[in-house]
């Protein structure tokens, strides 16, 4: 049942999309609302709202089939664009929401400036987790690095600083180098192609 800050959209809500990949650092979605009540005219969305939804399969209530945005036991998404506003006819419209993860929307607001030494894989998740930084309280499913390294990252946004350790990192299980960093409706990843081949 989709909410945004300003109340409950589900039965206006014609479609939920919700986007993951291996080669995007933030989840990323859109809801297409066919509004009859002027939502949008009375509460005005400006980009700051959250989206709170929970999603399961029918019959499917195992934790891994279950994606929670709640806001009680989720992680809620937040609306940064609206497309598509069409006028119907005299009491309808339609419109796309657009929506991201809360670590999305600080990684544009941030910038990391600073030296960092030790494990790649400690140095992701300092940045991940730090409050000055991406603030995430997501979980990391990561595979450990076996090289260490002293690190200055000039002036990035947080997911660049951690592109660009992606690509300093060498598994502590496999040759190749390299790492992916995305992240999926269950938490943030970083780790080799190999390790996601097993």
């Amino acid at each position: 049942k989709p909410n945004t800050s300003g109340g409950n959209i589900a039965p206006l809500v014609l479609e939920l999309n919700i986007f993951e990949s291996i080669y995007k650092n933030s989840v990323v979605g859109s809801v297409v609302v066919l509004d009859t009540q002027n939502i949008i005219g009375n509460l005005p969305i400006q980009g700051t709202e959250r989206l709170s939804f929970k999603l399961s399969t029918p019959g499917a209530h195992e934790e891994a089939h279950v994606v929670d945005c709640s806001e009680r036991t989720g992680h809620p998404m937040h609306v940064y664009k609206v497309s598509d506003r069409r006028q119907l006819n005299e009491g309808t419209q339609s419109y796309v929401l657009h929506f991201c993860s809360r670590e999305l929307l600080r990684n544009l607001r941030t910038r990391v400036s600073e030296s960092l030494s030790g494990r790649i894989d400690q140095m992701v998740y300092k940045i991940l987790g730090d409050p000055d930084y991406l603030d995430s309280r997501k979980q990391l499913f990561f595979q450990k690095t076996r090289n260490q390294d002293k690190i200055t990252i000039p002036n990035k946004r947080p997911f660049d600083a951690i592109n660009m350790l992606s690509l300093r990192a060498l598994g502590d299980d496999s040759k190749g180098a390299g790492y992916y960093f995305y992240q999926t409706t269950k938490g943030f990843h970083f780790r080799s192609f190999e390790s996601m081949c097993v």
